[in-house]
């Protein structure tokens, strides 16, 4: 690492001191620190704000490792009247209680990339600040929809999309709420999407809509639920409106290049990060969330001659909660076949 980096680089150690209230001399060599009381939400803020899909959702801190959900919705109404006295509904909302998981986020950058960031002057601390946060959101996304399990030792080189990290969104349901995660359709364990006859969804349109009818009554009408797609089946849906509308092959791939997210069913629809490419869900924003345990946070930085580079490390505790399962339906990504799949048929 080159004089100019290091200098950056202590640049970085004073302002996790400083933004941290940790000890200069524990930061400069590299040793982990506690992160406590409103440097825990300064540092949670930081990361959601890297990525506009954790900006929408919840990002609460909990003070045990284990215990309730914070945003349970009642999912129930609460207003009506009773004879002779008041009327009043218990809030005592089902589904499964949260357990946070040792969560370990470690990055190595490379001298060489730190020297390149060096270059740019004043903004090398804004690029290592993003590449490291962002990075970290990303993962939680993909924690999020694709995790399954909590492996004693993960092993992202066979667990690619991290599902061994942790239980995400999509296990709570299927853990919580099985019935709101579609699995099959004429065929147990297949759901079709096409035209051919035999398909279970012959449109986007279809599908949502009649996702839409697996929420509890109490929600289907609610003006802020989400469709959320994955990308194949988004670019399943424009080339059958481009075969539809007489476009050559040439304009089909332009079409599906553009920006193709609108409404379907009813509900405006987004493509997330890191997203099952065949997932489709419908929630609203507010039902997602990720705690993270008070005092569970940790941070180190340092300069590492046997990595060659510098290595930033943020260890917590973290769960993946759906605060109201009747409010959460979706479609098991894995069981999805779009036509044109080796083995289905298509009309010709």
């Amino acid at each position: 690492m080159k004089p100019n980096t290091e200098k950056f680089v202590q640049q970085v150690r004073n302002v996790l001191a400083n933004q941290y209230g940790a000890d200069p001399t524990t930061v400069r060599m590299g040793e982990s620190f506690a992160i406590t009381g409103p440097q825990e939400e300064r540092l949670l803020e930081a990361v959601q704000q890297s990525n506009e899909f954790l900006q929408l959702i919840n990002m609460p801190l909990v003070t045990d490792i284990q215990g309730e959900k914070v945003f349970a919705g009642t999912q129930q109404t609460i207003t009506g009247r009773k004879k002779d006295g008041r009327f009043r509904r218990v809030v005592d909302p089902t589904g499964g209680k949260y357990s946070c998981a040792e969560t370990d986020s470690g990055v190595i950058i490379p001298w060489k990339t730190a020297d390149t960031w060096a270059r740019m002057g004043g903004d090398f601390l804004a690029k290592y600040a993003a590449f490291v946060q962002r990075q970290i959101s990303l993962d939680q996304m993909m924690i999020g929809w694709n995790g399954t399990s909590v492996a004693e030792s993960s092993d992202p080189t066979v667990k690619k999309l991290l599902e061994d990290v942790n239980k995400g969104w999509m296990q709570w349901m299927r853990d919580n709420l099985t019935k709101n995660i579609l699995t099959g359709g004429k065929t147990a364990s297949k759901i079709n999407i096409g035209t051919d006859k035999d398909a279970d969804y012959t449109s986007l349109d279809h599908l949502a809509y009649d996702l839409r009818q697996g929420l509890d009554p109490v929600h289907r009408q609610r003006t802020d639920l989400v469709l959320m797609v994955g990308a194949d089946i988004i670019a399943k849906e424009a080339d059958a409106a481009g075969k539809m509308h007489g476009r050559t092959p040439t304009e089909r791939a332009a079409m599906k290049a553009m920006d193709l997210m609108g409404s379907f069913g009813g509900l405006p629809a987004v493509i997330l990060p890191n997203f099952p490419a065949r997932g489709c869900v419908i929630t609203t924003y507010d039902n997602l969330s990720i705690y993270t345990q008070e005092g569970s946070m940790r941070r180190a930085f340092k300069d590492d001659d046997e990595h060659k580079g510098l290595v930033d490390s943020y260890y917590r505790n973290e769960a993946y909660v759906v605060e109201d399962e009747t409010l959460f339906v979706g479609i098991e990504p894995g069981n999805v076949v779009l036509e044109g799949d080796k083995g289905t048929t298509t009309n010709p």
